[in-house]
């Protein structure tokens, strides 16, 4: 017997730290290495990494593909964080920030992950000088950042390097139009 593949299904890959400090993946790379990488129908949201796809892959192994891909057709190494309808809601059920995700979405970021944090978030206490609060969620952290994320001593490295753990960070506006395009 052959192994079980599951059901053609969409999903959302997150790219960690691409269009920034100089790392730039134009989103007609992305689809075209999506498109390589044997994923289907891509398509991009905005020009920060994001790239919704369909697949009968597991989600891990759509984003090492697509990983694999960037590497050898473009030579950028970013880690790629996939999430299907039932991760992006369930990220979304458990927003503790609620009046926030209403009021001032683009200060309310969800930080996906590539794997369980090693750390509790209270080591990141010391550096949230600004009022920031973090929680953790169903495979993300939540983090609010009350005076912008410009301001704060609180970036993806320090939470990556306490935490033992890689992330990438979206705001909420973009958790729900990348959960609305995986509905489809």
């Amino acid at each position: 017997m052959g192994s079980r593949r599951e059901v053609t299904r969409r999903l959302a890959g997150l790219l960690r730290a691409v269009n920034v400090g100089g790392r730039k993946l134009l989103s007609a790379d992305l689809k075209q290495a999506a498109e390589a990488a044997g994923l289907a129908r891509p398509q991009t949201l905005l020009a920060s990494g994001n790239v919704v796809f369909e697949t009968d892959l597991p989600a891990a192994e759509a984003a090492a593909r697509l990983e694999a891909r960037i590497l050898e057709d473009l030579g950028l190494a970013a880690d790629v964080m996939a999430r299907d309808l039932a991760a992006l809601e369930a990220v979304i059920a458990a927003n503790p920030f609620p009046r926030q995700a209403k009021d001032e979405p683009s200060r309310l970021m969800a930080m996906f992950l590539s794997a369980e944090p090693q750390a509790g978030v209270e080591v990141l206490t010391d550096a949230c000088a600004f009022g920031e609060e973090v929680r953790a969620g169903p495979g993300c952290l939540y983090v609010w950042f009350p005076a912008g994320a410009g301001t704060s001593k609180l970036s993806n490295v320090l939470i990556e390097r306490r935490l033992k753990v890689r992330g990438t960070m979206r705001n909420w506006n973009t958790v729900g139009k990348l959960r609305e395009m995986v509905a489809g």
